[in-house]
């Protein structure tokens, strides 16, 4: 049979229709009512399943509602008082509605060598983790007291949200069949005559059991209090606290929370892995905050020189606050063992079956399989608290003559506690792992083989338990300057820069191991192990150096639109804003298991007096046991090379660290040409037209800086030391932050 690649185009039209209503009544002198609602329902018709065979994508479908009314009252002319009632819906679904009914029941399938113009496998069928979606109902109530008493003005308030959510986990509810090559005869082959096949990768059929739905319930609540005294003239202190309590949705699972390590029973292999828990209350985040604002005035001298006469104002600041759970977390554990049992038939090849397993189509699971300690579990920590931050800052603004504004800061920030995800039983050599006295089972068979009841991890009894921590922790400091100029005869300029530092020891929860923006989450060697110290570097976050300017100039040519002329030459409005960054730091990866620990997030050995951007791989056959991807594969000196990889298995960690790299800084304009046509006195028509990176230069970041158009490859530079393409290991060029966008739009006012 011959092959080809087919490239289709699809038109990918999204519609968001969307309101706004608002009303505002003056009941008496003294109360003033409001009410407003907003609605939008935006839907995309390819936004579900990836683009593949036509009559098997998905649609994305979503509605955002919001209504909000509010009443202001004035008792005295010293107390007020502001309610808000509002309730918020907010839905998102990726419904499996493929245009081709066989869809809605096709398992995913999966043919080996028949690969898609990327070169990875083809898949049939719409994707495993379809559908999926969540509706969450906000219930909020919020109101603040004011009472101004002499020189204090206090303020009291509470903060209370009711959540009632429903969530569609993404599990592979219809099943996913692979086939691979065996026997003689290729994946397609197997497939055509519904063998499993076995190698090299193995053929199965698998599906997973348990309710994709879940219901995660919070009530939150916050109340505060708050004095801003004005000690002096010149001199206002700000003084309050406030106390959060956020609830906890991952408690409406069933099991929620790790029951932890060494706790299963060596001969019935029952533990509490499997039982109900729970993770326990988070209830005493109090959160102090305190500011000061001064102004002095000098009206001569060198202060007066400095200061000048209420031209300037001197601020500082302290504060305490917390990050409330999300429910992310909770969708992990919903589709974790034991809430979700994943069940896998095996195609192997044998003398019986030298293609694999027969029928494979046939095979799919139609009941999950026993529950066992082996089972990995995506849970959070038992004792999982709200991650909390202090912020301080200080800062100076001086008012400059010509409607200028000089503002210079320092801003520091400390974030404890922070949500994390850690291996807690890792992969470990044979003399590192720990099995119950009285287990009966070989400790020699091989892990995930049948019948073999070890796991070769820290516990041997126990899978993969990647857990939802506080270990995380980041700091942040950063000088910030300011310039700018109040809009004053049609023109306002604004420019500023930081210089500034983040650190941190993981820079995301969720983990995505295969983009090098996103950094591996998981340790090189895991926190369990040692590693949380050695995974403090520069933030996935830092960006060194920012600089960017802002501006609006309202053309001051005919702007009365008299007569022809002034119709085509008068209303023009230019804005811009022009942004200089730092480029996005990235971790290299040496590509084999080199510390025997388990996992691809191992790093090579770094050489600082290396050529930047040379990598040297092991080879035996090489004269030097070093050779050069990058250069045919060439002979090198490994002292020559930046970096050098490490074998797997040599039980040897590299000393690479963390975020070593960065991909190429940010070079971006973007401006509007804004024309406006006076039609009548009461109706004005306006065209504009907006340039999002303007001058089309190349970017490099993980985000697009065209808010119309994705990236096409957003995961930064190849950085593994083994498996990069030879000539892109580290090569910004393959990377795309997206391409010049110029949208038009028009709007008629009356």
């Amino acid at each position: 049979i011959e092959f080809g690649s087919a490239v289709t185009s699809f038109s990918q039209p999204q519609t968001e229709p969307q309101l706004q209503a608002r009303i505002d009544h003056k009941v008496s002198d003294k109360s003033q009512l409001s009410a407003r609602y907003l609605f939008a329902d935006p839907r995309e018709q390819f936004g579900g399943a990836n683009l593949g065979l036509p009559g098997f994508t998905t649609s994305e479908k979503n509605r955002f509602q919001n209504f909000l009314i509010s009443e202001t009252h004035v008792f005295t002319p010293s107390l007020t008082n502001e309610l808000r009632l509002s309730y918020n819906r907010l839905a998102f679904a990726f419904p499996l509605d493929p245009p081709n009914p066989l869809g809605l029941t096709l398992p995913n399938l999966t043919i080996a060598g028949v690969n898609n113009v990327t070169g990875s496998n083809y898949n049939i069928g719409i994707q495993t983790n379809l559908p999926q979606g969540r509706v969450a109902n906000n219930y909020v109530i919020q109101d603040t007291l004011t009472h101004v008493r002499s020189n204090h003005t206090f303020r009291f308030g509470f903060d209370l949200l009711k959540q009632r959510s429903r969530q569609f986990a993404p599990i592979t509810e219809r099943g996913a069949l692979t086939y691979n090559a065996g026997g003689g005869f290729t994946g397609l082959a197997n497939y055509v005559d519904d063998f499993g096949g076995a190698g090299p990768a193995t053929g199965s059929a698998n599906r997973d059991f348990g309710s994709p739905r879940y219901y995660p319930f919070l009530f939150r609540q916050a109340y505060f209090a708050q004095d801003r005294w004005r000690a002096r003239e010149s001199l206002t202190l700000t003084l309050g606290v406030r106390y959060e309590n956020f609830g906890n949705p991952i408690n409406t699972l069933r099991t929620a929370a790790f029951a932890g390590l060494f706790n299963i029973d060596p001969v019935t292999l029952n533990g509490p892995y499997s039982q109900p828990s729970r993770v326990k209350d988070d209830n005493n985040n109090f959160a102090p905050t305190i500011g000061l604002a001064y102004s002095p005035k000098f009206n001569s001298g060198l202060l007066g020189a400095l200061f000048g006469e209420a031209k300037t104002v001197v601020r500082g600041g302290y504060q305490i606050g917390y990050d409330s759970f999300f429910n992310n977390i909770a969708s992990n554990a919903a589709s974790s063992s034991p809430n979700l049992i994943s069940t896998q038939i095996v195609s192997s090849v044998t003398t019986a079956n030298p293609r694999g397993l027969g029928g494979l189509s046939t095979l799919l699971p139609t009941a999950a399989r026993p529950l066992t300690p082996r089972d990995g579990q995506t849970l959070a920590a038992a004792n999982l608290v709200n991650p909390y931050y202090q912020r301080w800052s200080f800062g100076v603004q001086r008012e400059l003559p010509g409607q200028l504004m000089l503002d210079a800061s320092y801003v520091g920030s400390k974030g404890t506690k922070l949500f994390v995800s850690e291996e807690v039983n890792p992969q470990v050599p044979v003399n590192q792992r720990i099995t119950p006295a009285g287990f009966t089972g070989s400790l020699t068979c091989t892990p995930g083989t049948a019948g073999c009841l070890i796991t070769g991890r820290l516990d041997n009894l126990a899978g993969v338990r990647n857990i939802r921590s506080n270990s995380g922790s980041s700091s942040y400091h950063a000088g910030q300057l300011q310039l700018s100029r109040r809009f004053s005869k049609g023109l306002a300029v604004n420019g500023s820069y930081t210089w500034s530092k983040m650190i941190d020891n993981a820079s995301e929860i969720f983990a995505t191991t295969n983009t090098n923006l996103s950094g591996s989450q998981f340790a090189t060697i895991p926190f369990p192990l040692g590693g949380e110290r050695n995974e403090r570097a520069v933030s996935l976050f830092d960006r060194t150096h920012r600089a960017a300017i802002t501006y609006v100039w309202d053309v001051p040519f005919m702007r009365e639109q008299r007569g022809l002329l002034g119709q085509v030459a008068g209303g023009w409005q230019l804005s811009g804003v022009t942004a200089f960054e730092s480029g996005v730091p990235y971790t290299v990866f040496n590509g084999e298991d080199s510390n025997n620990v388990g996992g691809n997030n191992d790093r090579p050995d770094f050489n600082p007096r290396g050529q930047k951007g040379v990598r040297a791989v092991p080879n035996a056959t090489s004269p030097t046991g070093y050779v050069n991807p990058d250069a045919n594969n060439a002979p090198i000196d490994p002292a020559t090379a930046r970096y050098i990889g490490i074998r797997g298995g040599t039980g040897r960690t590299g000393t690479t660290g963390r975020n070593t790299e960065r991909t190429k800084g940010i070079n971006n304009f973007d401006f509007t040409v804004q024309k406006r046509f006076r039609v009548t006195e009461s109706v004005g028509l306006q065209f504009r037209a907006e340039f999002f990176n303007a001058f089309n230069h190349p970017q490099y970041g993980n985000i697009s800086v065209s808010p119309f158009v994705p990236t096409t490859n957003n995961s930064g530079p190849s950085a593994n030391v083994f498996t990069s393409p030879a000539g892109r290991f580290l090569q910004p060029q393959f990377s795309d932050g997206g391409g010049r966008v110029v949208r038009y739009l028009m709007k008629l006012t009356f």
